[in-house]
């Protein structure tokens, strides 16, 4: 089946006024009823929550880099973020669009970036023990964080490349659920352990390189569960029917293997698919951009570092306040995503068009709420540390649920007949909107913070 024959128009309003899907109503009932559908549904889950902890692994290193790296903290924190960002924008959009990423198999694109990981794990448990440089050690994090970012840029999409050829939206839906449980489980590993060793005091230097040296083994460990869990679940029949086509190619919907290996070879195809796929979800695209770039804009540095008791900036609040805000978000984030029957009728019932205007209308809302009271505050402390706690919370909430709704329609709503090849792409094109979201919205929360903001972060209104 050649991609130049796939109709652009078809998946629209059918004469009866129903928007045709990809898969039928008995597909995704045999799935879904399965017992093997269901195991499956759950492994994307572990899958999203396993490659998503070298990033939060990376991420969490914030306050690390500021005790223990004191004349770069200004900028050690936001290199680390461009570092632990950038990486899978540019390396994914070019493999997608190029067609490279299509040459591997699903399990080489998992296990091999994975491997690597483990290594580096490996290797900066003994740069930890053995180097007596510190600008050794902060080269070693930057370099890691970079080789883990590549890493990433192979093994997230290919994951949500499979959850968007399976006929449940489900599959997608729990890729997002993973993510969204990995930040919640990191911000409550990061405070227990503050807990546990100072109660309500600050952390220690000597304990914050404890924990770090904690997620970095923990990123080893799971790297080695994402390599299992991809391997058990290679053997689901499932996966032999919808990833590598294992179909009756006597059914008209359904694909070849042969078929769909001569179009890898072929970067005229990858082309025609691109183009049929962008055609579909550029408006799911641009919402999952523009609500990532909101979301990395406001958050974790503005509100973090926001005035929170203007009468002890040294008092337990303030040390909190960062930890805080991290938490509120990713607490809300993963319940946006767990919302399944919410997301089941959000995915059905909002056109991408809808999803990008609610988008918009997000970032127009959150901007000012946040700026307003974090950096320049402009009214009470005492009342801007609760706007900014709630506006958090919300900003979350809406992030997770609106990029999920996003990640489930897109793929499963495209015309019937659709090859794989295409709905690869369209999971690709959408994977593309998430990294450049990231991306962007670190790079304006850091030109933020370097412009217009510069004197006002962490500034009490009364100071002012």
């Amino acid at each position: 089946m050649e991609v130049a024959n796939v109709d652009p128009d078809m998946g629209q309003d059918t004469p009866a006024g129903k928007v045709q899907q990809r898969f039928s109503r008995d597909d995704v009932e045999e799935f879904e009823g399965a017992a093997e559908g269901r195991r499956l549904i759950r492994m994307f889950f572990l899958l999203a929550l396993f490659y998503m902890w070298p990033y939060q692994t990376f991420v969490q290193t914030q306050n690390f880099l500021v005790e223990e790296f004191p004349e770069h903290a200004q900028s050690a924190g936001f290199i680390m973020m461009i570092a632990s960002t950038l990486p899978m924008l540019v390396t994914h959009t070019f493999l997608s669009m190029t067609g490279l990423s299509r040459k591997m198999s699903y399990a080489a694109k998992t296990i091999i970036p994975s491997s690597l990981v483990i290594l580096v794990a490996v290797y900066l448990l003994v740069a930890f023990r053995v180097s007596t440089d510190p600008d050794f050690l902060l080269s070693s994090l930057y370099v890691a964080a970079l080789i883990g970012a590549v890493a990433e840029s192979f093994v997230e999409p290919s994951v949500y490349d499979m959850a968007g050829l399976f006929p449940s939206a489900l599959t997608s839906q729990m890729v997002q659920a993973g993510n969204g449980a990995c930040g919640l489980a990191v911000s409550l590993v990061q405070i227990t352990a503050r807990l546990l060793s100072n109660g309500l005091g600050p952390i220690k230097k000597e304990q914050l390189e404890i924990l770090t040296q904690t997620f970095i083994a923990l990123m080893g460990v799971l790297s080695a569960a994402l390599i299992v869990a991809m391997l058990s679940m290679r053997r689901a029949g499932f996966f032999g029917r919808y990833v590598e086509q294992h179909r009756d190619h006597k059914k008209d919907n359904r694909v070849r293997r042969e078929d769909v290996i001569e179009q890898a070879k072929s970067s005229t195809a990858f082309v025609k698919a691109s183009l049929v796929a962008i055609q579909h979800v550029w408006p799911s695209f641009l919402a999952i951009t523009i609500t990532f770039w909101t979301s990395l804009t406001l958050w974790p540095v503005i509100p973090g570092r926001a005035c929170a008791s203007p009468s002890d900036r040294e008092g337990t609040l303030q040390t909190w306040w960062f930890d805080l805000i991290i938490l509120a978000f990713n607490l809300s984030d993963y319940i946006g995503k767990s919302l399944r029957r919410s997301l089941k009728w959000g995915a059905v019932n909002l056109s991408p068009m809808t999803q990008l205007c609610l988008a918009i209308a997000r970032a127009f809302v959150f901007l000012p709420l946040v700026l307003t009271a974090s950096a320049p505050q402009m009214y009470d402390a005492t009342l801007a540390r609760w706007v900014v706690l709630l506006s958090v919370f919300a900003l979350g909430l809406s992030n997770g649920w609106l990029t999920t709704v996003g990640f489930m329609r897109a793929p499963k709503a495209l015309p019937p007949h659709t090859p794989n090849l295409v709905a690869e792409q369209a999971s690709s094109v959408l994977v593309v909107g998430l990294f450049l979201g990231v991306s962007s919205g670190c790079f304006t929360a850091y030109a933020l913070g370097e412009t217009v903001l510069k004197g006002s972060l962490g500034v009490c209104s009364e100071s002012r």
